[in-house]
């Protein structure tokens, strides 16, 4: 079982939402891209682009952040955060 806090902010830098998604199996980080589709559908927003710099910069510190650039279409957000927390 694991968590993932994810948290979307504002052009401040603000936190405008968040929420922690629990999941009941091992953690593997091969699928962090489904893990990540679970939290945009909860959120009613698109998935982003998964490139290899986003698994590199998760597997060395358990979080990654997206920012608009790493979505085909535009977004209400700045940037979207994803953290592993247990």
């Amino acid at each position: 079982m694991f968590k993932l806090w994810a948290k979307q902010y504002d052009e401040n830098n603000r936190m405008i939402k968040h929420q922690t998604f629990e999941f009941q199996q091992e953690f593997d980080v091969r699928l962090l891209h489904a893990y990540i589709e679970v939290i945009c559908n909860e959120f009613k927003t698109e998935t982003p682009i998964m490139l290899t710099s986003h698994y590199v910069t998760f597997n060395n510190f358990n979080k990654v952040k997206f920012t608009e650039t790493d979505f085909v279409d535009s977004v209400e957000f700045k940037s979207l955060s994803i953290e592993l927390i247990s």
